[in-house]
């Protein structure tokens, strides 16, 4: 047996990127007598002490390797997938069992699962009526661990599309930028949908259609209290050079606590967000333009997508949201929508239904 010692070097930035712990615990749970070896060539001897709720994202790769050294198989990554289920990756997990739609879970899986796997990258798109999860592993160079932790990566979205759906979800492609690897006889076994192989990229597409289905754990406050503690994780991970990405959190927060019908949404202010980022409002409007954006800006696409959000809701009359987002009456409202969106806020409801 051969322990990977730093088999690739361990990147300055990957050794200041925190990682939930998780998934080192579940390791160390299933293989306590390898535990010396699980953690060979990490730094962290020969235990993990209970009060390390994080390491590096350069250990927990280098971690991923000793599991690839140790199991001597190609398929440890479909194997350790498996055992995972939606809650095993906390705030991020609850957060989209309890999504108002699995296009909205879904959403909270691209836009969070950084937290959980800073070393990948993740976005979503819309085409052909697909919706498209994209995995990108070009960010940092995982060599021998790159398809394990994509078949990973594939595993829990298909648990958390069969969570909501309360079936396997046939309806699924995935997508993988690769040959068929010499395990791929498995893929049944693991996978319920479609697996195409030599694609453009690593992907997990649905149909548009099914991004409607309502989540059957759907709550509103678990909902946003799950999503505040995504949001703080991922600043956690955000350089602090990030103004553009630390400001859209920022106005994220501050225009999820709304919380009774009639008590209209404070306007955020340029001076708080200054004071929040540390610098001051004209360092801050510089900062923005040097990324294309202003405050104006972003305040305009988090109020949009409140606005979208409420619509979605029956219990919001157009009337009430104009109210809760601070315009005088439903026509000013309706105006300001238009321009934001091309459409008006019932033609908007009504696609939504």
């Amino acid at each position: 047996m051969v322990i990977y010692r730093h088999t690739q070097p361990m990147n300055n930035e990957l050794n200041q990127l925190p990682t939930p712990s998780t998934y080192t615990r579940l390791l160390l749970q299933r293989w306590p007598e390898q535990a010396r070896n699980l953690l060979a060539g990490t730094g962290l001897g020969e235990s993990l002490p209970a009060s390390s709720t994080h390491i590096s994202a350069a250990q927990q790769l280098q971690i991923f390797r000793n599991v690839m050294a140790l199991t001597g198989r190609s398929d440890w990554g479909l194997v350790f997938g498996q055992q995972l289920n939606i809650t095993s990756h906390g705030p991020l997990g609850f957060a989209a069992l309890s999504a108002p739609t699995l296009g909205e879970g879904l959403d909270v899986l691209v836009q969070f699962a950084r937290i959980r796997a800073p070393y990948i990258g993740f976005s979503a798109s819309l085409q052909d009526n697909l919706l498209c999860f994209r995995v990108d592993t070009q960010r940092y160079a995982l060599g021998e661990l790159e398809l394990p932790l994509i078949e990973v990566l594939m595993q829990i979205a298909s648990s958390y599309v069969n969570a909501v759906m309360g079936h396997s979800a046939s309806e699924v492609i995935l997508q993988f930028a690769c040959p068929a690897p010499p395990h791929a006889g498995l893929y049944a076994s693991y996978f319920a949908g479609r697996c195409e192989f030599n694609a453009d990229t690593n992907a997990f597409v649905i149909p548009a259609g099914l991004r409607r289905l309502p989540c059957p754990l759907h709550d509103e406050k678990t909902y946003r209290a799950a999503l505040m503690r995504c949001r703080e994780a991922l600043n956690n991970l955000l350089h602090p050079k990030d103004i553009k990405t630390r400001a859209e959190h920022w106005l994220m927060t501050h225009f999820d606590q709304f919380t009774t019908l009639g008590d209209p949404i404070s306007q955020p202010r340029l001076d708080d967000l200054a004071a929040a980022l540390a610098m001051s409002p004209r360092t801050l409007i510089r900062r923005l333009d040097e990324h294309g954006t202003s405050f104006r800006s972003l305040c305009s696409v988090q109020k949009q997508q409140l606005a979208c959000r409420l619509l979605s809701d029956a219990r919001y009359s157009v009337s009430d949201i104009a109210l809760l987002l601070g315009y005088s009456d439903a026509a000013n409202f309706g105006r300001a929508f238009r321009q934001m969106t091309g459409i008006a806020p019932g033609q908007y409801r009504r696609t939504k239904r």
